[in-house]
Order: C-alpha cells, then sequence, then structure tokens
C-alpha cells in the first residue's frame, strides 16, 4: 500500500512539473533562443560567428566583419529586420540578389527592395568546401519554412489539433505509468513473499547474501518502471512539441540530443570499466590484508600465538591502527583510478571534504594520539582496578578514543583518553603480587570505643570475606587522632 502510494504521488508530481515546465519554458525560451544562438562563439579564435536564428530556425551563418560591424552584430541586425517582416508576407516574396560590398561578391536575401542580411565569400566555412550558391539556397529554404511555420502558428486548426494532441497523449502517458507502477508494485509484493520462504541461504565468507540480492532485485524493478514512466514522459513531451509549429525543431532535435547523451555515458562508462576493476582488485586486496592481520592479532591477543616484538595487550589497538593505516593507503592508490577524479569538480569536492574532515576531526585527533599514548606506555590493561579521579573500578577496554571503567556499583563509566593523559591514575593491581592486590580501608571511631575490640572486628571480618589471602595476614592501624576521633588503618591482600 505505501508503495502504491509513493508510487501515485510520485507519478502525479512528475507529470505536473513536466507540464509546468512546458508552458513557463516556452516564453522564456522564445525571447531568449535567438540571442543565445547568436552568441555561440566560433570553433576558431581569430572569428566570431554569428548565427541568424529566426522563429526558432536556423538560418545561416554570419563569420566574417563587414562595414565595421562584427560577425555577431550582424547576425543581431538580420534577426531584427526579419521579426520585423510582416505577417502577411509570403514566401514569393523573398528573392536572392548578388551585389558586391567592400569588394567582396555575394549574395543578399532581400524582400520587396530591402536587404535582410548578406552571404559573402568570407561567410563560407572553407574547410568544408562550401559554395556561395549553395550557402544562398539553403539560408532562403530555411527562411521560407521559418515564414511557413510563424503563419501556421496563428492557425486555429493547427493549434487546436496540437492542444488536442498534447492531451490525448497525457492521458495515454498517466494511464501507462498507473499501469507500470502497479505492475511493479504487485512484482515487489511477489519477490517480497518469495523472500520469505526461499528454501536454502545464499552464503559467502560466512555473510548471507539473500538480503542484499533481494534489495537489487527490487532496486531494479524500481528502475525499470522508472525507465518506462521516463520513456513515456520523454515521448510524450518530443511528440507533443512538434505538434506545435514554434517547438517543432525542439521536438526533432530532441531525441538526437538523448541519443547523443546516452552515447556519451555509454562510452564513459566503457572507457571507466578499467579504472573500476583496478579499485576493485585494490579494495579486495586491501580487504584481505586487514583480514589475515587481524586474524594475527586475534591469535597474538588470546595467547595462541607469541612474539618477541608485541605484547597480547596491545595486540587489539595495533590492529586497529594497522587496519586505518591499510585502508588509508588503498584510498590514495586506488584515487586515480576512479572516474573522474582528474576532473576540477572533483578535486573541488575532495579539498572540501578533506578541509571540513580537517576542521571537525581535531578533538578526535587529540583523542586519538592520547589512546595511543595510554595503550602504548602500558598506563592501563585490561582488568585492572585503577582510581582516575574520582572513578575507580574494573578496567574493561582501552580504545583510541576512550577507556571504560565498570565501578564497584556495577556502573559502565567511559572516560576520554585525553583525560587519561592529564590526569593522575592510580593503578591498585599493577605492583600487587603475582596473584593478587593490596585493599586498604579508614575507619575513624571515638575514643570510647574499645580499640582492641575494633581491631578483633576488623580482622575477623577479613578473614570471612572471600578472597581475602592469610598469607601475608591482614593488619589493623591505629595511625593517629582526628579532632575527638581515632582514625584506623586496615590493609589485607586479595587472592585465591
Amino acid at each position: 500500500m505505501r508503495t502504491r502510494d509513493f508510487a501515485s504521488v510520485a507519478l502525479w508530481r512528475l507529470v505536473l512539473t513536466a507540464a509546468v515546465a512546458m508552458i513557463f519554458a516556452v516564453p522564456h525560451l522564445r525571447g531568449a533562443d535567438a540571442a543565445s544562438l547568436v552568441s555561440q562563439p566560433s570553433t576558431q579564435s581569430a572569428n566570431n560567428e554569428g548565427r541568424i536564428v529566426f522563429w526558432n530556425r536556423f538560418i545561416a551563418d554570419q563569420r566574417e566583419t563587414l562595414s565595421g560591424a562584427t560577425a555577431q552584430e550582424r547576425a543581431e541586425r538580420a534577426i531584427q529586420r526579419l521579426e520585423e517582416l510582416p505577417l502577411n508576407v509570403k514566401a514569393d516574396e523573398i528573392a536572392l540578389r548578388p551585389i558586391k560590398i567592400e569588394a567582396q561578391n555575394g549574395i543578399a536575401v532581400v524582400c520587396k527592395g530591402r536587404a535582410l542580411f548578406f552571404l559573402g565569400e568570407n561567410d563560407l566555412d572553407k574547410e568544408s568546401g562550401e559554395s556561395l550558391e549553395v550557402v544562398a539556397q539553403v539560408a532562403l529554404r530555411n527562411l521560407n519554412d521559418a515564414l511557413q511555420a510563424r503563419a501556421e502558428e496563428r492557425s486555429w486548426p493547427v493549434i487546436r489539433s496540437g492542444l488536442l494532441f498534447t492531451f490525448v497523449g497525457l492521458l495515454l502517458f498517466v494511464s501507462l505509468s498507473v499501469v507500470v507502477w502497479k505492475a511493479s508494485s504487485r512484482a515487489l509484493a511477489f519477490l517480497r513473499s518469495r523472500e520469505q520462504t526461499f528454501p536454502t541461504k545464499m552464503r559467502l565468507l560466512g555473510i548471507d547474501l539473500l538480503p542484499y540480492l533481494a534489495a537489487v532485485v527490487y532496486s531494479l524493478v524500481r528502475t525499470i518502471a522508472w525507465i518506462f514512466t521516463l520513456t513515456g514522459l520523454f515521448l510524450w513531451v518530443t511528440l507533443s512539441l512538434r505538434r506545435f509549429p514554434y517547438t517543432e525543431p525542439w521536438g526533432n532535435e530532441a531525441g538526437g540530443y538523448v541519443l547523443q547523451l546516452l552515447r556519451q555515458l555509454g562510452s564513459t562508462a566503457v572507457y571507466s570499466l578499467p579504472g573500476l576493476l583496478a579499485v576493485f582488485f585494490i579494495v579486495l586486496a586491501t580487504r584481505l590484508i586487514v583480514r589475515l592481520a587481524r586474524a594475527l592479532f586475534e591469535q597474538i591477543a588470546t595467547g595462541r600465538v607469541q612474539v618477541s616484538w608485541m605484547d597480547a595487550d596491545l595486540a587489539r589497538a595495533t590492529q586497529r591502527i594497522f587496519a586505518a593505516v591499510a585502508w588509508v593507503f588503498a584510498v590514495i592508490v586506488a584515487y586515480p583510478f576512479i572516474p573522474g577524479s582528474k576532473t576540477d569538480a572533483f578535486k573541488g569536492i575532495s579539498v572540501f571534504l578533506g578541509l571540513v574532515i580537517s576542521l571537525g576531526s581535531t578533538g578526535i585527533v587529540n583523542q586519538i594520539m592520547s589512546g595511543l599514548f595510554v595503550v602504548y606506555s602500558k598506563a592501563l590493561k585490561t582488568g585492572e582496578w585503577v582510581l582516575v579521579n574520582d572513578t575507580e573500578g574494573e578496567v574493561l577496554d582501552v580504545g583510541l578514543l576512550a577507556a571504560k571503567i565498570r565501578t564497584i556499583e556495577g556502573q559502565e563509566v567511559t572516560i576520554p583518553n585525553s583525560v587519561l593523559v592529564g590526569t593522575s591514575t592510580t593503578n591498585y593491581s599493577r605492583l600487587g603480587f603475582p596473584d593478587g592486590m593490596i585493599i586498604s580501608s579508614t575507619i575513624t571511631i571515638g575514643y570510647d570505643a574499645p580499640w582492641r575490640q575494633v581491631q578483633a572486628l576488623l580482622l575477623r571480618a577479613a578473614d570471612r570475606t572471600r578472597n581475602i589471602r592469610k598469607v601475608p595476614e591482614p593488619y589493623v592501624l591505629q595511625e593517629g587522632t582526628v579532632g575527638l576521633l581515632r582514625r584506623v588503618h586496615a590493609d589485607c591482600a586479595t587472592g585465591k
């Protein structure tokens, strides 16, 4: 049901966007099309070419300066004269007349004795071997087509048939899209039901591949539905544009644009395959090396493998550092093979991301460096009993960013490594007996309390407490007085 609602909303948004774009784009393009095409630069840097465009149709090119006017200025003046032509002008009123301007032979396109534009010998594309007569005939034919299109634009039967065709095409497009999205919804529902009852599990290297393959299939079904929808939208837009005289060139050229874009994307994808293959092998090799190193460091950490150059307590931290360095090196090696990595946009994004990471990871780098100091200085080890500031408990883990301590109350306290480096840490286990540590307690008693009875009670409590060693024996000392109270200190050794 959610897929159906999403498909309906997406479909109607797509249709409304296309309709609004067609309504508002044509008036703006009509006024800007000529100016934009006129200002197209030539492939030759020495000459400024100007293109004459009338009623959204190409007429001719101007390539040389004439009478102090550049090619672009000549084209702009020609467009202005063509737009000033009366609406009732006929094609037989346009003629070609050979003239000579500034010792340059050429042909002028005239209407009722008025020159619309001039085509000279210097306006020809000499590399393609154009002739003046052929270029003039082509310009005349293009101008006649443009005048005919302008006349048809004001014909109600033409406009009516175009609107009717557009409306019918929209209904067909919406119907096709609804059918496509309903079919995709049913296909997704069927595939999800089959996924739940799939008889076997597909595993590779201990990983169940079925959820990932199912996600790929679901995405493929949605992609096919979007392809059909966008194809229908493209056909409706292009065929509708062809039904109106002014937008007919856009409809005719849209297919070529799309095919050219698809051709470019295809060639780019083909040329990118070697680079993607290299990146794939680099990632695969790095992943294999990291997995082998993890297995080695795990064995060192558990004591199954003993080496002289590393303690078991440092194995896990060293494994994390090795994995991070390996992946950073893999990114550096694979970077030149990534498609588009040599473009300015990719380089700019890389610099921006590097700057953001550099500014945002200052605290993280500080914690990592402090963590390296804590780990490799062996200030803390897992299982030791420590006191950090006011936190006392057993060390559960020492990571690159923080250490975790479990207190007597069973609470887990996370202490950043920068705090460990910047404060004093009391380690009760490091210099203790081989199988235990010394714990102490200080209490205060009143002067009227029997000292020997208090001593006996403390020693009996130590004797009845589990994991308190008999040798060396616990002892109780009277340290001194605090005001009207006496302070008593008791020490005992732990062990099994």
